[in-house]
């Protein structure tokens, strides 16, 4: 599963700056980014590869010393320029939980001092609870607030919450603060209540609800990393479940969100306005039904934590099918929902990161890891 081509590129995107999110020039893409270099840098923890961890405690270290003074973490920052971002548009709620599990899994790991970084834990942390607000342990991401910049995702969403509840948990282990690991129970338990599916709704979590409505999509992302967590283990088992049932025994990977939102759907007028540089959520596309690697390697981590060796086998068979078909592939963002051809910006350390974790996802470096 291009191993050893993963690590060697997530290697040459790692420098004295941090790991950079991409070997290309398009938009910002050469910036080093929280969420980005957190999942590559995990990445390398599971892998042992000194250069890539040398690069994440380089990421962790920058992000620390550009954290914000209420505790924020940048979404992103650009070694060239010294241009530093928190969200252009809205924030990125999904920095300071990417920052929480990377900072607890390297330190878990040996990689880093914990102390270093305690102060800086504790105030992510605190800003995490200021956003919950009412104290009802959830955090409402505004839409574009997380990794799903241009889809049709906002309001308390799964994503955010499983990674928080993962945060807490991790980090309350490495700091020996059991109110952080109770405040993650509370989150997981309020996940397993609010997230669960309700008479007519699919069979698996919902991606997100507003005071408006619910959507009731299928977030792998979230999906993955609530059941790779264990932040709320019955609804992860449900998640990974419908994976198997409505994808991989079909010969199917699993897409970013499913159902494909289509012209003449009700939500395609809004989706359709909704982009940032210039429409790419076309149909099997994007966030709109394309396969992105990085998912489809942390479902294949969450699978094998769980013991189900099968569904991991399919994932893998059924990503390297469609890599084989592919004439060219340059680490593309995605692969086309329907096609498998290699789309979106190429040579991503995000899209490497998830090969190197689908195809170690059962070594016991992984378990060792990312386990409970």
């Amino acid at each position: 599963m291009l191993l050893d081509e993963s690590l060697a590129f997530l290697r040459a995107l790692s420098g004295p700056a941090g790991i950079h999110a991409s070997a290309a020039s398009t938009a910002n893409y050469r910036a080093v980014f929280a969420r980005d270099a957190a999942v590559a840098g995990i990445a390398g923890l599971v892998a042992g590869d000194d250069a890539v961890v040398a690069g994440l405690l380089r990421t962790l270290e920058r992000l620390r010393a550009l954290q914000g003074p209420e505790g924020q973490i940048a979404s992103n920052y650009e070694p060239d320029t010294g241009k530093v971002s928190f969200g252009a548009v809205v924030p990125r709620l999904d920095a300071p939980t990417w920052y929480l599990v990377a900072v607890a899994l390297a330190a878990r790991a040996g990689a880093l001092d914990p102390s270093a970084f305690a102060d800086s834990v504790r105030r992510a942390v605190r800003l995490l609870d200021a956003l919950e607000y009412n104290g009802r342990h959830l955090v409402y991401t505004p839409a574009g607030g997380n990794w799903a910049d241009e889809y049709l995702t906002e309001g308390y969403t799964l994503y955010d919450q499983a990674l928080r509840a993962w945060g807490l948990r991790l980090a309350a282990g490495v700091y020996g603060e059991p109110a952080w690991e109770a405040k993650a129970r509370a989150v997981g338990d309020r996940v397993a209540e609010a997230f669960a599916p309700r008479a007519g709704e699919p069979a698996h979590p919902v991606a997100s609800f507003t005071p408006a409505g619910r959507r009731a999509a299928f977030d792998l992302a979230g999906s993955a990393l609530l059941a790779a967590s264990g932040a709320a283990p019955a609804l992860g088992t449900l998640a990974l479940d419908w994976a198997r049932d409505a994808f991989l025994a079909r010969g199917l990977l699993p897409p970013a969100f499913s159902p494909v939102i289509r012209e003449g759907d009700a939500e395609w007028p809004a989706l359709r306005g909704y982009h940032l540089f210039a429409f790419r959520n076309r149909p099997d596309e994007y966030h709109n039904g394309g396969v992105w690697p990085v998912w489809v390697g942390w479902l294949g981590a969450a699978c094998a934590l769980a013991g189900r060796a099968d569904d991991l086998a399919a994932l893998r068979a059924g990503l390297a099918a469609r890599l084989e078909a592919a004439p060219t592939f340059a680490f593309e963002e995605y692969l086309h929902g329907a096609t498998g051809q290699p789309l979106g910006t190429p040579h991503m350390a995000y899209t490497a990161s998830g090969l190197v974790l689908l195809a170690l996802a059962d070594a016991p470096a992984a378990h060792r890891v990312l386990g409970a």
